[in-house]
């Protein structure tokens, strides 16, 4: 019996212990995957990650995060007292996408793995655009894009 995630239907009907510890020790692998396009389907690893980014306590956990990197820019906080320094000058030009990204994490239904997938990574990627000054990805774009993959294609 097929299970369901996020709309789609998975082959991946059962997890064992083994595949749901593969998921965990390689959460990082699997999340690069599903927001690079991989159908969660594909695998159980994939398929039980994308069920834990897709649950609604996730999704809220990340949009909270993204407000408080812009609250934080807004509040002027130095990036030394912040819990970890972002660019500045990048999340105030990006603010308007990031806002939008968090209010469509939080929106109600399904969303698209993928997309929760990119923006965990932005959130969670020291050497991702939201904070590193080395990254040659746009944290706008990157964002609008996280987004728009959240919608779940027909």
């Amino acid at each position: 019996m097929a299970t369901k995630i996020a709309g789609e239907e998975q082959i991946a009907p059962q997890s064992g212990v083994l595949a749901r510890l593969g998921a965990r020790l390689r959460s990082r692998r699997l999340d690069e995957a599903l927001a690079g396009g991989t159908p969660p389907e594909t695998a159980a690893p994939l398929a039980l990650r994308a069920r834990r980014l897709t649950t609604p306590s996730r999704r809220r956990a990340i949009a909270d995060g993204l407000r408080r990197v812009i609250r934080d820019t807004r509040r002027g906080v130095p990036p030394s007292q912040a819990r970890i320094s972002f660019r500045l000058s990048q999340v105030t030009a990006a603010s308007d996408e990031l806002i939008r990204l968090a209010d469509a994490l939080e929106s109600p239904g399904p969303v698209a793995a993928r997309g929760v997938a990119q923006a965990w990574i932005l959130l969670t990627d020291g050497t991702g655009p939201l904070y590193n000054a080395n990254s040659r990805a746009n944290l706008r774009a990157c964002a609008a894009s996280a987004a728009d993959d959240l919608r779940l294609e027909d």
